[in-house]
């Protein structure tokens, strides 16, 4: 200290005040403290110190959490190779891992006494870092070095974790030798996924053979895989040891405060006194100052420990595969950062950086085609997409926005699947063989999209694509973004015409036995009234009137008409048959009267088809139906007019309805009352996709926020008046106009033509028979 003050210190004087921890008093005008004492109370010291603002420099004992970066600085005096549990504290500390629970797998490079110091590193908690305990799981790979059981060994030990108990995260401390063996059975048993953290510690490196490049062979797409390797010194030139920290604590110190009061002595002399007390620096100010400038120094020129190095790097492998480039080792490995036992931790990027920053804004690849409203795609005259939108990318939107990746939409065209079976090469690689044929014709999904998905030309198929067996035989599909339903257009209901509106209160079979009462009841009539031996008794002559049959038939077709006859009967019997007749000439007239006027105020309308029916007529309707592709100007035509109807999804037909409308202006179309045949559409990805997982999460959570169900809603069409669906067959209050009437009208024409007929017949018979009787000559002798 005293060289310090010699030497280093050439303006100002420094004071040293030396305290035992029981009579320590931070509340002197003290501008800094340097403690050697046991963690706990250095802490102590350090909230005290912090309250005055004073810069703290702390020696302390191992595996103790260091003191925030910003505010203070704490070395930990270890014994060399054991400094591999404040590393993990140390990591834990700067949040370079949030884990909650831990998975620890260790090899012979680990001793049985730092298996416990690791452990305590994760279950420590402290209240003024806030870190909290993480739920620790220890495994042991093996005791020896090489053997050629240590493969099996290690995949025995790994097939008993289950993730969903244990959890995600792991922290492998292994020899060199053993990464390779336990990254390859991680990935084989399914514990390198997105969603897994694995963080290998490898401690038997050195700065001599500290080459790690060759893990990236075993690097794939998807893996958040991080690795912290010794890259320690042995040198006669490395020292260290508690009196070098000390020592080089101080003259770090010293020279910041020479630099300190260089720069207020010079800001000083350059204005007055008043004003130099207005802004002079504050307490906090000046160790923040301090502060600052020690760590450079330590950072530039410490050397105590200094050899003591550790090197950190992060797999980043996350969208690597969709990169058109030829990707080097050092293409896949981050550069983090290192450790040293002075300063702990300089990360310049985060541990697991796919974790933290998702994809790192990769541009990721997709294909798509136009289906409104899942995808809406604009082209230039080239076919390159200038502009994109519809639910589809929306969510896609949203996904890169909370996965941090870009995007590049490529445009097919929504050809039928039947034409990827005549694409050879596709059919014959590896994974396709011929047995699949059936799977690509009855997939759902357009060639050039099944193709470049499973190929991974493409990170995902754009699109609304309903989720089958056949298909998911193929592809991974996503979470569903929608559940559709299918339903009907038809032709909307039209008013029934009204020119036979006399006839609709009877039905036919009823108009039939009207008919046949009166053919039967005039024979009836006639055979009673000549059978009866009262005309005989009382004398009266049988010659006219009902004696007739003729007469007796339009006696009961007067009756039927309430119009009655000339004749009656003189016998009771017959009497009776004609007071009954009348009886149920009565009863039908009323109820046909009845009936006129309701057919005449509530007008009937055509049956609507709005539900699945047995009718014969439309279960013909079901046999004729046409699958294959159609002329939909045609087809809207046909449907318009009553002779087809439309099964498709409920979204896609609304689009019609108002297509139809805005042409027309008319609504000519309706949708049926039921929704039929659920159907769940998603987005399709490579069948062997590590994010699959990551996008399902995100999707998950736009529909619990109810985003997905916003978006929808946006692009479907206004509602108009086309969107009421007749649920009833008759329409209310209706005044009688002509064209109800039209009917009676008829009546009269046709009344009108028979006489007229008839008349013309018997006029033309009369004529016939006077010029047959005028060319008759009686013959004389």
């Amino acid at each position: 200290m005293i060289y310090a003050k010699r030497e280093i210190l050439k303006h100002g004087g420094l004071n040293v005040i030396y305290y035992s921890l029981r009579d320590i008093n931070v509340k002197r005008d003290i501008t800094a403290m340097l403690t050697l004492v046991s963690c706990e109370d250095t802490w102590k010291l350090f909230n005290l110190a912090r309250e005055e603002n004073l810069l703290h420099m702390a020696i302390s004992e191992p595996d103790c959490p260091r003191l925030p970066l910003g505010e203070a600085i704490v070395t930990p005096m270890l014994k060399n190779g054991e400094e591999l549990p404040q590393l993990v504290l140390d990591l834990r500390t700067v949040n370079a891992y949030r884990w909650k629970s831990v998975i620890i797998l260790y090899d012979y490079t680990l001793e049985r006494d730092m298996v416990t110091r690791v452990i305590s590193s994760f279950t420590r908690e402290s209240s003024d870092i806030q870190i909290t305990g993480a739920a620790v799981s220890i495994i042991e790979l093996a005791s020896y070095a090489k053997s050629s059981d240590n493969k099996n060994n290690i995949r025995k030990k790994l097939s008993v974790i289950n993730i969903d108990s244990v959890g995600t995260n792991f922290l492998a401390i292994v020899s060199i030798d053993t990464v390779q063996m336990v990254m390859n059975a991680s990935k084989t048993l399914g514990l390198t996924t997105a969603k897994n953290q694995w963080l290998f510690v490898i401690s038997d490196t050195d700065w001599k053979n500290n080459d790690i490049s060759y893990v990236t062979d075993w690097l794939r797409e998807g893996d958040n895989i991080a690795f912290v390797y010794n890259t320690t010194m042995s040198h006669p030139s490395c020292v260290g040891g508690l009196q070098c920290h000390v020592e080089e604590l101080l003259q770090m110190f010293t020279k910041s405060l020479e630099n300190a009061i260089l720069q207020e002595t010079e800001s000083a002399i350059q204005v007055s006194d008043e004003e130099w007390e207005a802004i002079r620096p504050t307490k906090l100010e000046r160790r923040l100052f301090l502060l600052q400038n020690v760590q450079k120094l330590i950072l530039d020129e410490g050397i105590c420990d200094n050899c003591t190095r550790w090197r950190i790097e992060a797999g980043e492998t996350w969208g690597k595969e969709y990169e058109k480039r030829v990707l080097r080792a050092e293409d896949k490995l981050i550069k983090v950062g290192t450790w040293r036992l002075s300063d702990g931790p300089s990360l310049d990027d985060q541990l697991f950086p796919h974790v933290a920053h998702g994809f790192r804004r990769k541009n990721l690849p997709m294909i798509s085609y136009h289906n409104p409203p899942w995808q809406i795609l604009k082209l230039n005259e080239n076919g390159t997409v200038t502009e994109f939108g519809g639910l589809v990318f929306d969510i896609i939107k949203e996904l890169s926005r909370n996965l941090n990746f870009t995007y590049t939409v490529h445009a097919t065209e929504a050809e039928s699947s039947e034409t990827l079976v005549k694409d050879k090469d596709f059919l014959h690689r590896e994974k396709y063989n011929v047995l699949e044929m059936t799977d690509l014709v009855t997939a759902n999904i357009p060639p050039e999209i099944l193709k470049k998905v499973t190929s991974k030309e493409v990170a995902l198929g754009a699109g609304g694509f309903t989720i089958t067996a056949a298909s998911e035989r193929l592809v991974n599909f996503t979470y569903p973004i929608s559940i559709q339903t299918y339903t009907f257009l038809a032709s909307r209901p039209r008013k029934l015409s009204r020119a036979l509106l006399f006839m609709y209160p009877f039905t036919p079979t009823t108009w039939l036995c009207l008919a046949a009462s009166v053919m039967i009841m005039g024979p009836i009539l006639y055979f009673i009234h000549n059978a009866s031996p009262v005309y005989d008794y009382k004398g009266i002559p049988r010659g006219k009137g009902l004696s007739s049959p003729q007469n007796c038939l339009w006696y009961m077709y007067g009756a039927l008409l309430q119009q009655g006859g000339m004749h009656l009967p003189y016998a009771d019997s017959a009497r009776l048959i004609v007071g009954t007749w009348w009886l149920v000439v009565l009863v039908v007239a009323t109820t046909y009267c009845g009936n006129l006027v309701a057919f005449l105020t509530f007008p009937k309308i055509d049956i609507p088809i709005t539900t699945e029916s047995p009718l014969p007529k439309l279960r013909e309707l079901y046999r004729g139906m046409m699958k294959d592709q159609i002329d939909y100007d045609k087809m809207f035509y046909e449907v318009e007019q009553g002779r087809h109807v439309y099964f498709d999804w409920k979204t896609k037909l609304i689009y019609f309805m108002k297509k139809q409308y805005l042409v027309t202006d008319r609504c000519d179309l309706t949708l049926g009352r039921e929704d039929l045949f659920d159907e769940k559409i998603a987005m399709v990805m490579a069948p062997d996709t590590p994010y699959l997982t990551l996008i399902n999460d995100e999707i998950k959570r736009l529909h619990q926020v109810g985003l997905i169900d916003k978006w929808y809603q946006n692009y479907l069409p206004k509602k108009d008046k086309c969107f009421q669906v007749t649920r009833v067959t008759e329409v209310t209050n209706h005044t009688v106009n002509l064209d109800d009437m039209q009917g009676s009208f008829f009546v009269l024409l046709l009344g009108f033509t028979l006489a007229s007929l008839w008349l013309l017949g018997e006029v033309l018979y009369t004529t016939y028979k006077a010029k047959k009787k005028e060319q008759l000559h009686p013959f004389v002798s």
